[in-house]
């Protein structure tokens, strides 16, 4: 059977402390962690993750302009192992290895840090793959990059620089925090929560941004205006009904108000007709695509699974946020130095 190729979609937040986010390091500390073999992430008996072929391109908006994105694959370089295999005269012990490198394409929007991800092959890394492997080398080449500054503080001294000096520059840069939440989709939704009898419980947590301006229906963003006025890194909020069960409409209505822009974390819990527990999150009812195969180059490939995004936005199956002041400024820059 050959293989399905599928669009999934995610919110990028990459945030340095309370103030800085992923445009203000991004050529210090964004663009560097993201460079073809540059890091290698090993996990034991697994194999390593690294990135390959990345560059940072200009891509056509809808209405005449362009944006910048950062595209390339996230390499899994690991080995198939086999103890045994099946023959006429029965189960033969046969030990194996062959190796195996199978690649996931990604696109980050720079500007509503939305990620576009799509497996090229079986086995290809996920996007939790590329979470973890994103937030490795974001560590390392945050701790290079403020190593370089106590470099630059030693030479401009000529001597080594005064005792806090380190811990003052990581007060001014603190270390990268990324989360990648996958955009829900209302249709998915819906099928998820019609396999529960009963919902027995919602979990919805907002989470923090990437400062732009979120635009969740009146009760979430009442909920996102109170949570940053008490300066609170998240705020949740739980429904429960142990003997009837939520409704199931509204239950479905508040989870796609509240994902609608990839700013929450939901977890569901109840049982299903036959008794049985059952729970999901996000994952469970994430926003999926079936697409034909992709260019091999990257420029290309981006190009198309951009082009899936943006009808995406037209349709309305994906929102879009409000961009935070300076962000397009900032934008224009980068578009300008790919020209």
């Amino acid at each position: 059977m050959a293989f399905t190729h599928r669009i999934e979609f995610g919110n990028y937040t990459l945030k340095f402390g309370e103030e800085k986010v992923l445009l203000d390091l991004f050529q210090s500390v964004v663009a560097p962690s993201f460079e073809g073999r540059r890091y290698v992430r090993q996990i034991k008996d697994k194999g390593e993750y690294f990135f390959l072929d990345t560059e940072v391109i200009r891509l056509k908006l809808t209405d005449g302009h362009q944006t910048a994105a950062i595209a390339g694959r996230i390499v899994k370089n690991t080995k198939l192992k086999r103890e045994q295999i099946y023959t006429d005269t029965g189960i033969v012990f046969d030990k194996k290895e062959l190796e195996t490198a199978p690649t996931s394409v990604f696109v980050l929007l720079l500007d509503s840090h939305r990620l576009i991800f799509c497996r090229e092959v079986s086995g290809a890394p996920s996007i939790q793959n590329l979470e973890s492997t994103s937030r490795a080398f974001l560590l390392r080449r945050h701790t290079e990059f403020i190593d370089a500054l106590m470099a630059a503080k030693e030479k401009e001294l000529g001597a080594p620089p005064p005792r806090g000096t380190k811990a003052k520059l990581l007060r001014e840069t603190p270390r990268p925090d990324l989360r990648i939440t996958p955009l829900a989709d209302r249709q998915s939704l819906e099928q998820f929560v019609n396999r529960f009898k009963t919902v027995e419980e919602l979990v919805i947590k907002l989470l923090p941004t990437n400062q732009e301006e979120i635009d969740n229906d009146e009760f979430w963003g009442e909920f996102g205006r109170r949570k940053d006025n008490m300066h609170s890194v998240s705020t949740t909020v739980r429904f429960a009904n142990g003997k009837d069960g939520l409704l199931a409409n509204e239950v479905i209505a508040q989870t796609s108000a509240a994902t609608g822009l990839g700013n929450s974390s939901v977890m569901l819990r109840g049982h299903d007709a036959e008794g049985d527990g059952l729970k999901g999150n996000n994952e469970d009812f994430s926003l999926t695509i079936e697409v034909g195969s992709l260019p091999k180059p990257i420029a290309k490939a981006a190009v198309a699974m951009h082009n899936t995004f943006k009808k995406l936005t037209q349709s309305g199956h994906i929102a879009l946020p409000a961009l935070a002041a300076g962000v397009l400024e900032k934008i224009r820059a980068l578009v300008d130095g790919q020209r």
